[in-house]
């Protein structure tokens, strides 16, 4: 394990993949987006990622420089296509006009089909609550067959189809929930299987639909479970029939596809409901009184979504992000494969 300062990361990774031919525009947000989710604790959306898109470029599944066209647009409404362009960079560009028409709306969507990974899907309702706007998200694999079975079942069919919300607040960062409908994402699997840990138990059946808490299980034709049983199940197909039927991305099939993500942004201008006075003084308010409520055993106080992962940001910006030494090592064999030193630290 060795800790890197955010800034010399995102230059590493920014030049790893310039020297794989990726604009430069492309590449920092790309750098940036992968970082800031090491910087928030979500090292399953991070780095590690780096090589699987090295991989998906070579192998004509990201196309890196594509830049995402409008197949429909409205005052109110748009739909992407990312042209298999890196979903970093797609999801950037859209959630910026989905937040625009919001502004001259009161009320916006977007969709996005034919997208590589966009990534941690809170970032773009963050960037929607930093602009005054509540953000929602829905995201899914595509037509592609997923690796999550329906409740009750024991074969893979959905994708780990993660949700999010952002919500505005005054003069602190805004509340961000996010999570994948599965009991763990996929990322945070891998890092798992990179460290040789093992899952929580309930995660993971087998290739045989036995329980698991061995990563590389998954690997192996097993398959993840949703969150809290049907309801899990049911978010996870909402975000299918949202993020996959709605914008035509498609929901995931029986038969082997190619995986894409599909996305479904909203946002609501928050002055076009209330004075914003009123509503940031209410949700203040709420804040405070979810704050004061008496901690249970095992915790040492009550916190609000996305607080720990700004906590954790603070300190990872002071004393560097953690890389682990086999993903460390997958990122300077790549960097040596294109001619990029690694950074000295």
């Amino acid at each position: 394990m060795r800790h890197i300062d955010p800034g010399t990361l995102t230059d590493f990774v920014r030049a790893i993949f310039v020297a794989a031919d990726v604009k430069a525009a492309i590449a920092q947000r790309v750098a940036e987006s992968l970082v800031e989710s090491n910087l928030q604790g979500h090292d399953s959306h991070g780095v590690v990622r780096v090589n699987l898109y090295l991989d998906q470029i070579k192998e004509g599944r990201i196309h890196p420089n594509a830049e995402p066209e409008p197949v429909t647009e409205s005052p109110s409404v748009i739909v992407m296509d990312a042209r298999r362009g890196f979903g970093q960079w797609s999801a950037y560009v859209t959630i910026n006009k989905v937040i625009a028409k919001a502004h001259a709306h009161g009320v916006a969507a977007g969709g996005i089909t034919n997208s590589g990974h966009v990534g941690r899907l809170g970032e773009w309702v963050s960037m929607a609550a930093q602009a005054g706007c509540v953000g929602l998200a829905f995201c899914n694999g595509g037509g592609s067959r997923g690796i999550v079975a329906p409740f009750g079942g024991s074969q893979r069919l959905l994708g780990t189809n993660p949700l999010a919300a952002g919500i505005p607040r005054e003069g602190c960062p805004p509340i961000v929930i996010d999570f994948a409908t599965s009991v763990i994402a996929e990322g945070k699997v891998k890092i798992a299987f990179n460290k040789g840990a093992d899952l929580p138990p309930g995660s993971l059946l087998d290739k045989d639909g036995q329980p698991s808490v061995k990563p590389g299980d998954l690997y192996e034709g097993g398959v993840l479970l949703p969150a809290a049983g049907h309801k899990g199940f049911g978010l996870g197909l909402l975000c299918d029939l949202l993020a996959g039927v709605l914008t035509g991305s498609g929901a995931p099939q029986l038969e082997p596809g190619l995986m894409s993500n599909g996305v479904l942004f909203i946002a609501l201008k928050a002055e076009a409901f209330r004075a914003l006075a009123a509503f940031f003084g209410e949700a203040e308010d709420y804040v405070s009184a979810v704050k004061s409520i008496r901690p249970a055993p095992g915790h040492d106080e009550v916190m609000v979504p996305d607080e720990p992962e700004q906590r954790t940001a603070a300190e990872r910006r002071a004393q560097g992000i953690p890389i682990d030494d086999v993903t460390w090592a997958h990122l300077t064999q790549a960097a040596a494969a294109l001619g990029v030193s690694e950074p000295v630290q």
